[in-house]
C-alpha cells in the first residue's frame, strides 16, 4: 500500500516527523512517500520512497496514484494540553504505537564533503562545538537581505547573556572552535564563527562537534539524530513536548524534571538561566 503523508511546519516538526518512519512503512507494507517544505530531512532515507517540495500541486498524479494522502496537524489536536510528546502526538494522529525510545533520524552523509569545506575555508582544523541562541526564520526562500524577524522571540536567549557564554566557553576551551549555527542575519558574537552554509550541513556537523548549546531550535531537533548531547535553554516551549533526555534542558524555573506548575509561556524570566550554569552544564556534559 502506497502512502503519501503531508508534513508541514518548520524543520523541527519534520526533522520529529522521522521518527515514524520505520513503523509506518511497517504498517504499510511498503516505503512511504512524503510532501513536505523540507526535503532534507527525508533525503536518503531507504523507508522513504519518494519526497515532493511542497510547491507542486497536489493533485500531481504521482502523488493521486497512492492509495491513500494522509495528513495531520499535531498542534491542532490533544499537543495543545502539554502532555505529550511531538512524536507521540504525531503516533496518535497516525495511528501508531508510540516508544519514548523513538528519535528522529536524517541523512546526511552525503554533505560530508561540504562541512569539511566549510571547517577548511574557516581555518577550523581541530575540536569544534555548536552554540544557536537565536532562531525562528525558516530558511525556505531566506536572502541575505532579509530583516531578522523571529516568529517567537521568547525562544532567544539574550544577546548579553549569550556573549557571555561565549566568553566563558572560549576561556575553558581555548583549543575549541565555537560554530554559531544561525543564519547571517541574526546577531553574531566575538569569539565565535558564523554558520554559513545549507541548513542540513548543521546536522552532518554537529555529528562531529565537541557538543552544544542552543535554544529549542536546529540544534536541540537534530541532537538525537546526530546521537550527540547538548545544553538546550528553553522559554515558550516545553522540553517535554520538543526536547530529549540525552540533553541538560535548563529554564530559570526549573532543570532536570519537568514541572508544570512553574511553567508559564509568556514569562519573560523562562530564559534568563545564568550564563555559568550554562557553561557548567556543559562542563559536565563534556564530562561524562
Amino acid at each position: 500500500m502506497l502512502n503519501t503523508y503531508i508534513i508541514e511546519g518548520g524543520i523541527g516538526k519534520c526533522t520529529a516527523f522521522t521518527a515514524l518512519i520505520p513503523k509506518l512503512k511497517e504498517k504499510a507494507g511498503q516505503a512511504i512517500q512524503v510532501y513536505t517544505p523540507y526535503l532534507d530531512c527525508f533525503a536518503f532515507n531507504q523507508d522513504v520512497e519518494m519526497a515532493y517540495e511542497h510547491s507542486i500541486a497536489l493533485h500531481d498524479p504521482r502523488i493521486t496514484a497512492s492509495d491513500n494522502v494522509l495528513y495531520c496537524e499535531p498542534y491542532k489536536s490533544n499537543f495543545i494540553f502539554g502532555k505529550q510528546h511531538i512524536i507521540e502526538s504525531y503516533c496518535e494522529l497516525f495511528g501508531i504505537d508510540y516508544d519514548p525510545s523513538m528519535k528522529p533520524k536524517i541523512y546526511t552523509e552525503h554533505l560530508k564533503d561540504r562541512a569539511a569545506e566549510f571547517l577548511k575555508a574557516k581555518e577550523i582544523t581541530g575540536k569544534y562545538m555548536l552554540v544557536q541562541f537565536s532562531g525562528g526564520q525558516t530558511p525556505v526562500g531566506w536572502t541575505p537581505n532579509n530583516q531578522y524577524v523571529s516568529h517567537d522571540p521568547n525562544r532567544n536567549y539574550p544577546m548579553y547573556m549569550a556573549q557571555q557564554v561565549i566568553h566563558k566557553l572560549r576561556e575553558a576551551y581555548p583549543d575549541v572552535s565555537i560554530i554559531d549555527a544561525t543564519l547571517p542575519n541574526e546577531p553574531s558574537y566575538e569569539g565565535s564563527i558564523k554558520f554559513e552554509e545549507h541548513w542540513a550541513v548543521i546536522h552532518e556537523l554537529l555529528k562531529g562537534a565537541e557538543g552544544f548549546i542552543s535554544i529549542d531550535s536546529c540544534l536541540n531537533h537534530f541532537s538525537p539524530s546526530a546521537e550527540k548531547a547538548g545544553v538546550v535553554l528553553w522559554g515558550s516551549t516545553r522540553w517535554t513536548q520538543f526536547g530529549y533526555t540525552q540533553n541538560a534542558n535548563l529554564q530559570y524555573h526549573m532543570s532536570g524534571d519537568w514541572d508544570e506548575s512553574k511553567f508559564n509561556p509568556h514569562d519573560p524570566r523562562n530564559l534568563l538561566v545564568d550564563p555559568q550554569v550554562v557553561v557548567d552544564e556543559y562542563m559536565k556534559l563534556r564530562g561524562n
